[in-house]
């Protein structure tokens, strides 16, 4: 009778929570969203799908690892003395840079519900310090969710538009250039006039 394959022992005593998430990004990265499985990452790992669980209780679970993954990459921590458009500049900067990075896995954080278990708290920690910048509470709130509705909106549409493979404009596509009002240049612009906007109507006028 053949003997039933195992992974080795090494394998299953030295994986960690952590291989797994790195791994999981990785898989995103190069093969999309929809490639995201228990059983293709334990292929990537080369372990027994079911040794995910160990470090991983549902594909739910291994999505909030990620997402948690990514907000340790992101910078918003309060910084003394800084201006709350500085703290905005800063804070949506990093988010821009993330999406560079890592185009496919940042929309499991850009899309993720603000009441999840890694969102929430990083959240609090970004009003925290827009307060400490001298915004009140309620405008702080306020202003963190309008930045982050424009820059995931903007961020998704252009990490999407990098990874889903579709051929180029054609050539007789009208007004030339239009294809750059999605590029991060106007990303940046859009976040300055955003800034300004918000500081004559919503901060300027309490």
């Amino acid at each position: 009778m053949a003997r039933r394959q195992e992974v080795p022992r090494e394998t299953r005593q030295t994986l960690t929570r952590a291989d797994v998430t790195t791994a999981a990004i990785a898989l995103v990265e190069r093969d999309g969203l929809d490639a995201l499985s228990m059983r293709r990452l334990a292929s990537e790992l080369r372990c027994a799908p079911m040794s995910l669980y160990t470090h991983v209780h549902s594909r739910d679970d291994l999505v909030d690892a990620i997402v948690g993954r990514l907000i340790e990459r992101l910078d918003v921590a309060p910084n003394e003395g800084e201006p709350w458009q500085d703290a905005i500049r800063r804070m949506l900067g990093s988010y821009r840079d993330l999406a560079v990075q890592v185009p496919r896995a940042f929309e499991l954080l850009a899309l993720a519900p603000y009441d999840s278990s890694p969102v929430a708290p990083h959240l609090g920690v970004a009003l925290a310090g827009l307060e400490a910048s001298g915004l009140e509470p309620e405008q702080a709130r306020q202003i963190l969710g309008i930045v982050d509705a424009y820059a995931t909106g903007f961020l998704v549409v252009w990490a999407r538009s990098r990874t889903d493979g579709r051929a180029a404009a054609p050539s007789d596509a009208p007004a030339s250039g239009i294809a750059d009002l999605r590029d991060l240049e106007t990303f940046d612009r859009g976040l300055e006039a955003l800034i300004a906007g918000l500081d004559a109507t919503l901060v300027g006028t309490r």
